[in-house]
This record gives C-alpha cells, structure tokens and sequence, in this order.
C-alpha cells in the first residue's frame, strides 16, 4: 500500500481544493453547454465519453496489479460502441427496456469473440500464461480473461450507460413538456459531490468507530458513511427548492412529487454512492494500491472522484423511471 502519511498535509489540500474547484467548474460549463439549444445536449455526452474512457484505462491498470488479465482493445473501444449505440436508439427511437437489451446483446456478443479470439490465439494464450504463472489449461485462462474484460466494461462505462440515458430522459420515455433530463443530471452530481465532501469532511471532523471489514480499507468510518447519506439527501432537498422555482413547480405537481419524494430520492442516492465508493476501495484493497492513478493532483484519479457516480446513475436512473 502506498503511503498515506502525508495526505492531508497543507500542501496536499490545497492542490485537493483547487483541483475541486476545477472539477466542478467544468461540471458546470458542460451543464451550460447543455442547455444552449437542443442539439449542444449532445456535448454532455462527450463528457461521459471521457469519464469512460478514462474510468476503462484506470481499470485495466487496477487489473494488471491484481494479476488480471483483459483485452485492452475490447476496452478501449466499447465506450466508442456505447455511444454508437446510444445514437442508433435516438435515431430509432428505441425505448429504455430496448436500449438496455441492446446492450446486453452486445456485450455478450463481445464476450463470445473475445473468448473466441483467445482460444483460436493459442500462442499468445501460452505466452501469457507463462508470464503470468497460470496454473490453468488454456480453455479456462480464456474464458478467466474473457470475463475479466467484460466486468471491466460493466464498471465503470456500462453503468456510465445510465448517465446517458439520463441525459436523453425525455427523448427516451417521450415526455415534451419539460427537460426530465436536466433534472436527473443536477441530482446525480449534486447528491454525489454533496455526498462525498460531506463524507471526507464529517469523517475527518467526527472521530467514530471505523467499519470493521479490513477489504473494505482502513479510513471509512460509520461517521463518514452517515455523513455521505445526509449530504446527499440535503443536496436533493436543495434541488428541489431550485427547480420547484424555476418553472419546474407544474410538472412537480403533475407527476405529485413533493419535497418527501426527493428526501426520499436523496436517501437513496447517499445509499448508493456510499456503496460506489465502498466498491472502489475494495478493488484498490485488493489491488494493493491507494488510488486509481495521479491524473488529478490530490485527487488521485477517474475512477477515484466518480466511484460513487457511477453506482449512483443506476439509482437516479431507476427514481427517475419511478417517478415519471
């Protein structure tokens, strides 16, 4: 494990606080981008495409030092796919249960090839089983790293699947009369920032009892995790007070959502980004290092600030469909 003896050192927070800074100003100049006209929707999506494709790169890594072999083409080029996908279904006007079978259909077909490929390539699969001291035939070395990139494309860029569908909420489900998107994308990242600094914050300030499971790693405590789930559920009350008076107070009234269904919608986005960031730690634990990468200064990488993010759009996803 890396040393973290001087992670919180004046220095080190203040390259965290700036880089914060920047993370959320270029959050909102995308969701300003967004709302220029109908077709700069679009150029969110640009942005989930970085997130994926960066998110895909930190995991083979994280795969590499768990001794995990994957196909760096197949993972490199399925954010390419999903968009590709995502575009198809705008185009025809699939609806949601379609797009996601679309997606299923793809992947396993993608598992099939790659699978395919390895057992077809025995040199290469020799090669590597040496290398990486498999104790396996070659079938099951195939079929190991098969599998090892299809749950690399699940987390994080399948999951991040959601963040578009999100993004596209009206054209999905047809609804004209207001931008359901916009909506779904303000609490995604306003329950998950919200979250996160109030998990760092209250678990620094508030000293508890740490969550006795070792895999899980050696900083999380009760008082962070309960200080993360309230975040989020302030961040939610906080964003229905702005939309209810921003115009958004007829179709709030249309659909009878009130100021208890966004509590409610805050508690479970705080449940779910809370298990986001538990997952990461789990795969750092196991891969024996403290942060995903060094792309962000205090920070750590990608996958490091959307952990929670990614885990949370399924579930802002699934209220959305709840609710509208």
């Amino acid at each position: 494990m890396a040393n973290n003896k001087n992670i919180n050192t004046p220095a080190n927070m203040t390259k965290r606080l700036i880089c914060g800074i920047g993370i959320v100003a270029l959050v909102v100049g995308f969701f300003l981008l967004r709302q220029i006209s109908e077709n700069t929707i679009y150029l969110f999506d640009v942005l989930v495409g970085f997130l994926m494709i960066a998110g895909s790169f930190e995991i083979e890594s994280l795969f590499k030092k768990m001794n995990r072999q994957v196909f760096s083409v197949a993972l490199a080029i399925y954010p390419v796919i999903n968009f590709v996908m995502l575009l198809i279904a705008l185009i025809f006007k699939f609806g949601v249960l379609y797009y996601l079978l679309l997606n299923i259909l793809v992947l396993l077909f993608i598992f099939i090839l790659i699978y395919t490929i390895a057992i077809l390539n025995k040199k290469a699969a020799l090669k590597q089983m040496y290398l990486t001291n498999y104790e396996g035939g070659r079938f099951g070395f195939a079929l190991k790293k098969s599998a090892n990139t299809v749950l690399g494309m699940l987390y994080p860029t399948l999951l991040l699947m959601f963040v578009f569908m999100i993004n596209h909420f009206s054209t999905f489900m047809d609804i004209i009369t207001f931008d359901v998107g916009l909506l779904g994308l303000v609490m995604l990242f306003a329950t998950t920032m919200t979250a996160d600094t109030m998990a760092f914050l209250i678990g620094r300030t508030i000293k508890t009892k740490k969550i006795s499971i070792e895999k899980l790693g050696p900083g999380k405590t009760w008082s962070g995790l309960v200080g993360g789930i309230l975040g989020a559920i302030i961040a939610a009350i906080v964003v229905y007070v702005i939309f209810f008076n921003c115009g958004y107070k007829a179709s709030f009234d249309l659909y009878h959502l009130n100021i208890w269904s966004f509590i409610v919608i805050g508690l479970f986005c705080g449940i779910f980004n809370m298990a986001g960031d538990v997952l990461a730690s789990y795969l750092k634990r196991r891969a024996g290092v403290k942060d995903f990468s060094n792309l962000i200064p205090g920070h750590g990488g990608v996958m490091d600030r959307i952990n929670g993010l990614v885990v949370n759009a399924v579930c802002v996803f699934v209220c959305l469909m709840c609710c509208f």
